[in-house]
């Protein structure tokens, strides 16, 4: 009950049938109801991960990078200005963005803005989203391990 008030607060409904918490080397995820999530300044933020997230991850606002930009992310670079094609919502500084790549539209990342969307769009250079959470880190492998334990206990 508490985990559903703590998501509902942060504009997310889930309904925390069935979870499971994995913690490794202070990287702690919760995998509920097939969603996977972690801790970052006090917040339960969806990893990126399409597949199990995408209700979730459609609730935030968005970055679209180029494709020359998706490796550099991929391997927790910040999101630079110039790799940007696409802004989708609002966002202030210091709010959780999804990062996604633009030909198929899935998400890469979750960062944390640098600057505001209104203020992105007069930059030609520079750090904008920084990478707290990619595809294939240490929170995407505990979070699909926390999916595998919950699915062989069920």
């Amino acid at each position: 009950k508490q985990l559903r008030e703590r998501l509902r607060s942060q504009g997310l409904e889930v309904e925390c049938k069935i979870g499971a918490v994995l913690e490794d080397e202070e990287k702690r995820v919760f995998a509920v109801d097939g969603f996977v999530l972690f801790e970052y300044k006090g917040l339960l933020v969806p990893i990126a991960a399409e597949k199990v997230n995408a209700p979730l991850l459609s609730k935030y606002p968005a970055v679209y990078v180029d494709l020359g930009a998706v490796p550099h992310v991929l391997n927790g670079a910040a999101v630079m200005r110039p790799g940007i094609v696409k802004v989708e919502g609002a966002f202030s500084r210091e709010e959780v963005v999804v990062v996604r790549e633009v030909r198929a539209s899935q998400a890469i990342a979750i960062g944390e803005a640098l600057v505001s969307s209104e203020e992105l769009q007069s930059l030609i250079k520079g750090k904008v989203i920084s990478n707290v959470q990619h595809h294939g880190d240490r929170y995407h492998e505990l979070g699909m391990r926390a999916l595998e334990l919950l699915r062989g206990a069920s």
